[in-house]
């Protein structure tokens, strides 16, 4: 066979570069690598299908096989990553190991309904903010007991929107704030990290379609069409 070279293929001979083609085919990884070899892989076949159509075919076939391979294992990993997404998201916080405050809760129910006047105007309003506040700020037995509160028609309307999410809030232990703190950062990562993974499966299917457009007859077959 001759070694016909070119200057779109740096003075390469066609066996020189279909080897080096080849051999990075092979070592392709990432979307960047099978874009770059997209354009060479298609340069390849525009210059020596010709003089080959025998290397042309086996540089596409090999291409093809490389590309399904990358968006075989990025499927793969999509879907690994999305059940480590909805694994987090069903984390829940174990409230075995927490210590039985029920009874401490109702009594702190009681002390500030004591507290407390049997019906909201604008005379006594500021004084029931000032209870509630004070309450929820001694702890958690206190916020827990605003939110006991509410089960009450009488003084549930004493509790605004503001302080029963104060409440919420206060009455998670630090064992319950920390666990939730892991978890947002954990779902977190593993959204970004999904969201990578999607991103590069995207790409790879772009290279695709562009890769499967070479096989049409306006591109595969232009040089038999001009012989």
């Amino acid at each position: 066979m001759s070694k016909t070279k070119t200057v779109a293929n740096d003075g390469l001979s066609i066996i020189e570069s279909y080897n080096n083609l080849f051999t990075q085919i092979n070592a392709a990884k990432t979307v960047d690598d099978v874009r770059t070899l997209l354009a060479d892989v298609r340069n390849f076949i525009a210059i020596y299908r010709k003089v080959d159509n025998t290397m042309a075919n086996r540089i596409y076939e090999k291409f093809q096989s490389k590309l399904q391979g990358l968006i075989e294992e990025n499927t793969f990993v999509y879907e690994q990553m999305l059940n480590k997404v909805n694994e987090i998201r069903d984390w829940a916080y174990d409230y075995a190991g927490e210590k039985d405050d029920s009874q401490a809760v109702q009594s702190k129910v009681l002390q500030l309904i004591a507290k407390l006047p049997k019906s909201k105007t604008t005379a006594n309003e500021n004084g029931i903010t000032t209870v509630i506040s004070n309450t929820i700020n001694s702890g958690v037995v206190g916020s827990k007991a605003v939110l006991e509160l509410l089960k009450y028609p009488a003084y549930a309307d004493m509790v605004s929107a503001r302080f029963r999410e104060k409440a919420f809030d206060g009455s998670k232990t630090p064992a319950q704030q920390a666990f939730e703190r892991m978890k947002e950062t954990s779902l977190k990562e593993a959204e970004q990290a999904l969201s990578s993974v999607y991103l590069q499966g995207f790409h790879f299917r772009n290279v695709e379609k562009q890769a499967n457009a070479l096989k049409k007859p306006t591109h595969w077959n232009a040089t038999e069409d001009n012989a």
